[in-house]
């Protein structure tokens, strides 16, 4: 396994390059030294360069500390898509400081949840999100929240289109003082810069690179929301495989992936950071594809979820635009299916044909990217191979037995980046992170997958996703995978929902647009859904039914939503079950009063 590393790639940074040794804060500031007065952050039309970056860092960094915020404790950050984000990481690097990092979409629980997890007594906020969270305050350890303005970080011109204006206006919200604990301040982030930008900023801090750094709330490989905790070293490692991601020379990156996942900083922030790039934030709603930003920035690379990218073409294809500045696309956060690696390449094909796709995949637990699939290799089908440095097996983790080529079992990690343990462990770490009999630290990602005899990495499903119907186990991935290679298809779904009593199997399928309001080209579509099925699976594996949607529900990261998807099936199914039983009784009192006329 470890030869292929030598094999599909050139120029292997040597851990001399690296930043491995160094807290995230030391890390950055050596990036910094390197190339002070380039650009480091632009955010509308405001820039920071690197130098006034560490500046910022700084000031922020003593007026944490003014407050007694220092090593070993947490703060909090619950921003996104601001500079105050990316200052906040660095300012509590310095101080020893780890950093929780909030995801939005997980509401008041979410933050409470987290919040008790790591004992947080700082949290960064915006307006909006303190007035969602005020209410949880109380139950939590947080007695100091420091709010950040949209608004401060945009220049005048920005501030004029209706986007900034309807962003800036979250400023605005203002949270129940009444539901605000009474040992709790608020503080504002701009008036506490601006009373410590006169302080001695050469303070040091002695931290060692195995101190927890970051905390990130989206961790899944025990099939619940876990706290994967990394520390500087781990994150620095991964920063270092990622130049193959990011290659060597600088440029302009806008991410579209949020920070609260590891993937959105290792990835799209750190190491952007510490190639000397420009990070291109964006503060709006990533639920949706920003086209706006995209035609704006220009960036060199765009790094979004397989869904975001599919809205892209969806909102640009319309358009004539001229993409020849966008030199790569980078795929992550879930993985890209063989259509949508095709929609994407024949719309780049139009609009920048030299525009380079890489698809990668990673999870919090592993410390983001741990597979890459660069265009180079030209197999669309597999799942890609590991990051140098990374080594991937597919395992039987009860005996860890290592599957044969073509053997579908877990896949497993072994990589620098990993993390040390999850803060809120119930018991579920112990399966999770694990030492081999090789004397190597794996971590069981909880997906299925098999390799080839050349050593690629195939993705099957994930464990929480299966199950047995008919002594049959059923992998509902290898489904939905086989459904996308029919024509006309262009997003599939299989979950297995309980009708009366008896485990159903459904398909729900998004059609190509031209499909989907032509109900002949719909019937001629199931039909040869269910040709496709009938010839490839045995009877326990093909779906009882399918129904054709516009769209499928979605994860915080963009893929689909099974447990989503059945829930709602499931009330679909219960009220027709229910319809059907209602005439079923009327039919019999029909019948039984036909009887008495007879």
């Amino acid at each position: 396994m470890d030869t292929i590393w030598s094999k599909y790639y050139r120029d292997i940074p040597s851990s001399e390059a690296s930043y491995t040794d160094l807290t995230l804060y030391e890390a950055l500031k050596k990036s910094s030294k390197d190339h002070p007065e380039a650009v480091a952050i632009q955010h509308g039309r405001r820039k920071f360069t690197y130098s006034e970056l560490m500046n910022r860092t700084d000031v922020l960094a003593s007026a944490l500390r003014s407050f007694g915020l220092g090593k070993g404790d947490v703060l909090a950050l619950c921003v996104n898509g601001i500079p105050a984000t990316v200052f906040s990481v660095y300012a509590a690097s310095k101080i020893g400081a780890a950093v929780s990092m909030f995801n939005p979409k997980f509401g008041p629980d979410g933050f409470k949840r987290i919040c008790n997890a790591t004992g947080a007594t700082v949290a960064v906020m915006t307006a909006d999100l303190l007035a969602s969270c005020v209410s949880v305050l109380g139950e939590t350890s947080v007695r100091t929240v420091i709010v950040a303005r949209y608004s401060d970080y945009f220049a005048f011109h920005d501030r004029i289109k209706k986007s900034i204006r309807n962003l800036s206006a979250r400023d605005s919200v203002k949270y129940n003082k009444m539901n605000l604990p009474s040992e709790t301040r608020v503080l504002k982030l701009k008036e506490l810069m601006e009373e410590h930008s006169g302080d001695d900023l050469s303070f040091e801090t002695d931290i060692s690179a195995d101190s927890d750094a970051i905390y990130f709330g989206n961790g899944g490989a025990t099939g619940k929301v876990m706290v994967a905790s990394l520390s500087s070293r781990a994150i620095n490692a991964q920063s270092c495989m990622d130049s193959f991601l990011l290659g060597k020379e600088r440029g302009r990156v806008l991410s579209l992936i949020d920070r609260s996942f590891s993937c959105g900083f290792c990835l799209a922030v750190h190491s952007v950071l510490l190639s000397g790039s420009t990070l291109l934030l964006y503060a709006g709603d990533i639920s949706r594809f920003p086209a706006e930003a995209l035609l704006i920035y220009k960036p060199d690379v765009v790094i979004a979820y397989p869904g975001l990218l599919m809205q892209m073409i969806g909102r640009l294809k319309v358009m004539p635009v001229n993409l020849s500045f966008l030199k790569k696309v980078i795929s992550c956060g879930a993985v890209m299916n063989i259509g949508q690696n095709y929609e994407l390449k024949s719309f780049l094909k139009l609009h920048s044909p030299n525009t380079a796709i890489e698809r990668i995949y990673g999870m919090d637990e592993t410390g983001a990217v741990y597979i890459y699939n660069p265009e180079e290799l030209k197999n669309n089908r597999i799942f890609g191979i590991p990051l140098p440095g990374i080594m991937v097996k597919i395992m039987d983790a009860d005996s860890e037995r290592e599957m044969s080529p073509g053997e579908m079992g877990e896949i497993c990690v072994c990589t620098p980046s990993a993390m040390s343990c999850y803060k809120d462990d119930d018991g579920s770490g112990e399966r999770v992170i694990r030492r081999f009999k090789d004397g190597r630290t794996w971590i069981l990602t909880g997906d299925l997958g098999h390799a080839d005899e050349k050593g690629f990495i195939y993705f099957d499903g994930n464990s929480k996703n299966i199950f047995q119907r008919d002594d049959v186990i059923v992998y509902p991935y290898v489904i939905e995978e086989c459904l996308m290679g029919v024509d006309g298809v262009k997003e599939a779904c299989v979950v297995d929902v309980e009708r009366n009593g008896e485990t159903y199997l459904a398909a729900v399928i998004v059609p190509k647009d031209e499909y989907l309001f032509d109900a002949a080209k719909l019937d001629s579509l199931k039909v040869a859904l269910e040709s496709e099925c009938e010839l490839v699976f045995a009877a326990p594996m093909r779906p009882d039914g399918f129904e054709f949607r516009a769209y499928l529900p979605k994860e915080n990261f963009g893929r689909n939503d099974h447990e989503a998807l059945k829930k709602q099936l499931a009330e679909k199914y219960r009220m027709l079950d229910e319809d059907d039983g209602i005439d079923d009784e009327i039919d019999e009192e029909i019948e039984n009063s036909d009887d008495l006329f007879n």
